[in-house]
């Protein structure tokens, strides 16, 4: 008898969760003689990706983070198994769900996330996970750690599955399209890029005041163009514009066949991120030969090794000394390429469906 396994891609459309979310559905990695897929979320918005031919689409439109998502959708009653790519469980059904956990950034910063009513939910959810969920998964080492470390998680329960780069999607453009490309969006011929700063563990305040010091010093002439944007841009952030107009840059949100050319027409790609999960990014700069001068906080180690220039994201010193020295050594750069984009080759989606495939397979439910 076939099992039935439900999803929840109600998130099919967020940033990183939503890239695993629409990577996962696509290479889906049962067979129909083994299992049947069904898969919640909103018809009209999945109908927009690949998903597996033989699913079935269960109407599920409720809120993240809503009160009537914690007791799930009714059918999910009838799932022998439950994929949940984030911690918002569906509570009735707990013992049935394999839980991704990306990080524990919620947790830990704790200024960005200071509601009492969010902090407790925290602790009883992640409590709930680790007591009562049929298994876990983590996008990386380092948030499987945190999770033994912060709550005391048994590292058996806990399997390591890496997110992937498209590498169909992120491929080398030609220096027409790169032209093309800066010219349809009005940015300069030479930038530096990041994405993200609406998130306090972004760290975008330091990116830029240290830039500032170098742009007043006249030490640096590169303007920052930053992209990833889905919200309005904080006003502070426009006014710091309207202040140096020639020197920042925001870059609209754009479609996913796009984004690999905002990365390469870029001299660097800069991440002062504090705390990452996995960090997409810094690989999708590396995948198309940008070479990558990023912080060395949280997974960023784990996942760049060698392959990055790292600075300290807390001292302004770190990140001034060496983001000139990198752009004054052309060798180095051409070094980074080379070493970034073998890095990006060791996260495909290939690897991580097929180890999803062993985690599935090893489920008491889905045993023959």
């Amino acid at each position: 008898m076939r099992q039935k396994i439900g999803y929840d891609a109600r998130m099919i459309e967020n940033s990183g969760i939503g890239i695993r979310i629409q990577h996962i559905l696509k290479f889906w990695p049962l067979s129909p003689q083994t299992a049947d897929l069904f898969i919640f979320g909103d018809p009209v918005v999945l109908k927009k990706y690949d998903l597996p031919r033989t699913a079935q689409i269960i109407e599920y439109k409720t809120s993240i983070y809503s009160p009537k998502e914690f007791l799930g959708h009714p059918r999910m009653a009838e799932m022998d198994i439950l994929d949940i790519p984030h911690f918002n469980i569906p509570f009735p059904y707990i013992r049935k769900c394999i839980v991704t956990i990306h990080d524990l950034i919620p947790y830990h910063f704790k200024a960005a996330h200071s509601s009492l009513v969010k902090r407790v939910y925290m602790q009883i959810v992640f409590r709930l996970i680790q007591w009562f969920a049929l298994k876990i998964v983590t996008v990386s080492e380092y948030t499987k750690q945190d999770l033994v470390q912060s709550f005391g998680y048994s590292e058996d329960k806990v399997s390591v599955i890496y997110n992937g780069i498209d590498l169909k999607n992120f491929l080398k453009q030609s220096p027409t399209k790169l032209s093309q490309f800066r010219k349809k969006h009005k940015l300069p011929k030479s930038y530096l890029f990041t994405v993200g700063i609406g998130k306090t563990h972004k760290n975008f305040p330091f990116l830029l005041s240290n830039l500032e010091v170098l742009w007043a010093n006249k030490e640096l002439s590169l303007p920052l163009v930053v992209g990833g944007l889905s919200k309005e841009i904080p006003e502070e952030f426009l006014k710091f514009q309207k202040k140096y107009p020639d020197k920042i840059y925001f870059l609209s949100h754009l479609p996913y066949a796009e984004l690999p050319l905002a990365y390469q027409a870029a001299e660097l790609f800069l991440y002062p991120s504090l705390f990452e999960g996995f960090g997409f990014p810094v690989l999708e700069a590396q995948a198309v030969g940008t070479p990558v001068f990023s912080s060395n906080a949280s997974v960023l180690p784990e996942v760049l090794g060698t392959s990055y220039e790292p600075f300290d994201p807390k001292d302004p010193s770190s990140f001034q000394k060496k983001l000139l020295s990198l752009l004054k050594d052309s060798k180095r750069q051409k070094e980074l390429k080379a070493l970034g984009e073998k890095n990006a080759k060791r996260f495909q989606w290939k690897s991580a469906i097929e180890n999803l495939n062993y985690v599935y397979q090893a489920l008491p439910k889905l045993k023959t």
